[in-house]
């Protein structure tokens, strides 16, 4: 056996049986490994796509997300998923091939100090130097992703380390759960502060959103009524996702920061954003408590270090004072509240008026109980803010929903809606994104369309980038909007139909709901060209000057 093929039983073992990958030179020993065991490939068209549908996977399983890459420019290609990923508290795994470690120092073919340059993006990079430990290290990395703050872990692995034979460990890897549990005398603090309070109020990140761990925040609500809300999104308190959350933060008594930092998505923790004068942090590293501590100084009544996943699970499970279910259901309704949106009864396509079509479209698909609804991904920019805007409200359907984070990139939906799909047989996934973000990876609805996936992919096209077309005529003047404009040339439905998928163009109103119902209700890959009047992302917002609104 080689250590090739050692790698995969390894990655089999922890738990993951899908590798989102791109071939080459250096890794084509685990292509021929995984032959033989009971994984399978989607092989992609791009490196940083491959790293875009691990997220995708990850975020939508319980499982640690594997990409596979080759060395040289298949890693620096990988690179650019790694920002958004990190700050999305995705659980990834990323193994890159290396050259020969026998050839160190001697210019080898696509020879780079690969874990100096994605350290600053990663949890841990290593790079695996000896045919000992294998089995260990990737247990060990798959672990990582999923402790503490989720987050991806890099582990490049020469080329003649891959194919030497592996060395069978002398004891078996411990598969242990990665969350170490929290001390008692700080979940005491914690369950006192909230006992305490009138209008308690959970804040967590994305490892602890409801998408990824709905059974713990539903069970929080439901037994102890006290809201949990993830805030994950770079458009921060102007997230469309959470509706009046600046209100919902100056009306808490106490709120427990659950491995939430204070930073800009939360105004960075200001007076006039988190008013209550009891605050509890919990975090995953020092550094954070260290840094609330200084923010919040004189209000922060207790901070601890914990893991954010042990914590919830704890608190979910505590005994706490029976509360009613008023403050939850405000919280809820100001949750559900949604900026004004222009009038959508007219026959000029706007991004509000795609939104109420699709909302009456799903609903019809549950009156006719063909199951679950839909899981959505909405990427960044203008029409992905409208499309969070004009979702059904968040606390019905927050599980169901992922966005591009709070990193800010744009452009990673569509293979994250492949990562998603893989991770959820047989359900729908709806990608929205606009015509600018459609341009990074639109060669991966191929790879949707080869691997049989049912996925819709929505593109609202005003022909700009718009958010940045916005940002111009904000900050320099209307008459200084240049060099974001895209046309009518480029046919992303055309472009669909080139890759073997179902495309519909869509340029009438009218024409809206038929493609929607015709896309929705079928198993098959498909994109929608919608053509759209281009106007501001949706504001629901008084405290926030919007500076990060172009992500």
């Amino acid at each position: 056996m080689r250590v090739a093929d050692l790698v995969i039983s390894s990655i089999i073992e922890a738990g993951t049986k899908t590798l989102f990958s791109l071939s080459g030179n250096q890794i084509m020993s685990l292509y021929d490994g995984a032959l033989d065991q009971d994984i399978s490939i989607i092989h992609a068209r791009h490196e940083s796509a491959a790293v875009f549908m691990a997220d995708g996977y990850a975020r939508a399983s319980q499982h640690t997300g594997v990409a596979l890459c080759t060395a040289g420019p298949g890693f620096t290609n990988a690179l650019g998923a790694l920002f958004p990923l990190k700050s999305s508290e995705s659980p990834v795994l990323l193994i890159t091939g290396d050259s020969p470690l026998k050839l160190d120092g001697q210019g080898a073919f696509q020879e780079l100090a690969q874990t100096t340059i994605s350290a600053p993006l990663v949890k841990e990079s290593w790079r695996l130097t000896n045919e000992s430990h294998i089995n260990s290290a990737i247990h060990e990395a798959m672990r990582l992703a999923r402790s503490g703050r989720h987050g991806p872990v890099h582990i490049a692995i020469p080329e003649d380390i891959l194919t030497a034979p592996a060395q069978n460990p002398l004891f078996p890897p411990i598969i242990d759960e990665p969350h170490d549990p929290i001390n008692q005398a700080d979940l005491k603090a914690i369950i006192q502060a909230l006992d305490g309070a009138e209008r308690p109020l959970i804040l967590t990140g994305a490892t602890l959103a409801a998408n990824r761990n709905s059974a713990m925040v539903e069970t929080i609500q439901s037994r102890h009524h006290i809201p949990v809300i993830a805030m994950t999104a770079s458009r921060g308190l102007a997230d469309p996702l959470l509706g009046d959350i600046q209100t919902i933060l100056t009306e808490a008594d106490h709120v427990v920061l659950l491995d939430k930092k204070p930073d800009f998505i939360l105004g960075f923790g200001a007076r006039h954003i988190i008013p209550a004068n009891h605050i509890v942090v919990c975090a995953a590293d020092s550094a954070v408590v260290t840094r609330s501590n200084q923010v919040f100084f004189g209000n922060m009544v207790w901070g601890c270090v914990a893991d954010p996943m042990a914590s919830i699970t704890a608190i979910a499970q505590a005994e706490l004072k029976q509360r009613p279910e008023t403050w939850l259901n405000a919280v809820k309704t100001r949750l559900s509240n949604r900026p004004a949106m222009p009038d959508a009864n007219t026959t000029r396509i706007t991004a509000p008026l795609v939104m109420q079509h699709f909302r009456e479209a799903i609903e019809a698909i549950d009156t006719i109980d063909l199951g679950a609804p839909p899981l959505i991904i909405c990427d960044g920019g203008e029409f992905g803010q409208w499309a969070q805007s004009g979702l059904p409200p968040a606390p019905d359907m927050a599980k169901h929903i992922f966005t591009n984070g709070a990193g800010g990139g744009i452009g990673g939906s569509i293979p994250q809606a492949i990562g998603i799909a893989i991770a959820n047989p047989g359900r729908h996934v709806v990608a929205f994104m606009g015509d600018g973000s459609a341009g990074f990876h639109i060669a991966e609805i191929e790879t949707a369309r080869r691997a049989n996936l049912p996925i819709t992919f929505i593109v609202g096209n005003d022909y700009r980038w718009g958010a940045e077309a916005e940002i111009q005529a904000r900050d320099y003047g209307t008459a200084r909007v240049h060099s974001c404009a895209l046309d009518a040339e480029t046919r992303y439905d055309k472009i669909a139909e080139g890759f073997g998928a179902k495309a519909y163009y869509v340029s009438e109103a009218s024409k809206i709901r038929p493609a929607l119902d015709s896309a929705l209700n079928a198993n098959e890959t498909s994109l929608i060209n919608i053509i759209i009047d281009g106007i501001p992302a949706p504001k629901f917002t008084t405290h926030q000057d919007a500076k990060h609104q172009d992500a």
